[in-house]
Formats: structure tokens, sequence, C-alpha cells
């Protein structure tokens, strides 16, 4: 309540003595709006412009073992987009999936982590509308690295593997997945977990052996 010769405070547009208004805090507002759409209009991404048929053509280079082995970079980068036309929609034909599917087998030949996870992951979200046939053959490459010395490479195939196998393969890896849950490294005993659990919505009766 207001005291004698005490004035109510200003909610117009004066601000001669510094206070807070409604006006200038509006305008401030409006200030950090432009602000940030400028921001927004100044982003820009490199994959925004991406054509199916040109990304699909550059990586024919996953066939020339110089640039797999020497430049995993560049293969990196060509996987980012295929994953990223693939997340905006852009669907591949099934001539498509089959010849890229091939090529990203080649990436095997890679000893480079990063494009190894790369490779994985694509495999792990495009073998599901490949030709049963194109899976066979990349099955027979992620059970050589369940094999293998490297706990990055164990610990992915398991994965993968868990996405891709049918009922009718899973016989064949059975014995690799239950030395794999016991196995000493967290990353690669983890994973035949996770993989199991998966495995347990098709296959219930094998993995409960």
């Amino acid at each position: 309540m207001l005291g004698p010769g005490m004035a109510p405070p200003r909610i117009d547009g004066g601000n001669s003595d510094g206070a807070l208004t409604v006006s200038s805090m509006m305008k401030e507002i409006q200030v950090l709006k432009d602000k940030f759409k400028n921001d927004d209009e100044d982003h820009f991404s490199p994959y925004q412009d991406l054509e199916k048929a040109t990304v699909l053509q550059e990586c024919r280079v996953f066939h020339d073992a110089n640039i797999v082995t020497q430049d995993p970079r560049r293969c990196c980068q060509l996987i980012t987009k295929l994953l990223h036309i693939l997340t905006q929609g852009d669907q591949l034909t099934s001539v498509e999936t089959t010849t890229v599917f091939f090529g990203v087998t080649k990436l095997f030949q890679s000893t480079n982590q990063n494009l190894r996870r790369m490779m994985y992951l694509f495999i792990k979200e495009v073998a599901e509308t490949c030709n049963p046939d194109d899976v066979i053959i990349v099955t027979s490459s992620l059970t050589k690295d369940m094999n293998s010395r490297e706990d990055l490479y164990r610990a992915n195939a398991i994965r993968v593997l868990s996405k891709i196998i049918d009922s009718t393969m899973l016989g064949a890896i059975e014995r690799y997945m239950k030395q794999a849950i016991v196995d000493k490294n967290p990353l690669v005993a983890s994973s035949a977990l996770v993989a199991g659990r998966h495995l347990m919505q098709r296959s219930p009766e094998i993995v409960r052996r």
C-alpha cells in the first residue's frame, strides 16, 4: 500500500531514471529474439544439400583397398552421409541397398577404430532391409570379429549379430555368445548380455539353453 506522497511504479515507455519498465523489457526481449534468429540463419549443416545419387557414387571408393586402409576419415564421412540420408526418410531401393551394403563390407579391411564403429553402426541400421543372401555374407565377417583379439571388434560384432541373424543362424554362434557372457572385459560381457536380451524375443528356447 502506497504511503503519502509515494508514486506508483512506472509501467509505461518512460525510462528516464533507468528503472525497468514493461516497454524496456519488451525491447530487450526483441533484441534477444533477433540475435538468436540471426544465429539460426547463420548456422549451416554440411549435410543439408546431400543428393542420394551423388553419395552412392562417392561410396564406390569402399572397393578401393588403398583408400579404406589409408584414408579412414573419408570413409567415415561417407557413412555419415549415408546415415543422414536414411534418417531424413530418403529410402534406398533394393538394388541400391545391396550395392552399398556390399561396399561397406569391404571396410572390414580397415583397422581404424573409428571407421570400424561407423561400419558396425551402418550394418546394424541397414541389414534388416537387405536381401537375406547379403546378410549371410556379412555374418561370416562378423563371426570372425567375434573371435578377434580386439575387444572393440568383439563387442560390436556381438551387438550387430544379435540384430541381424535369425533363429536358423543363431546355433552357429551360440558357443561364442556363451563365452562372451563370462568374458573378463566388461564391454564384451555387457554386449553379450544385451545381445541375449534381443535374441530372447526371437529365439527364446535357444537363449534359455
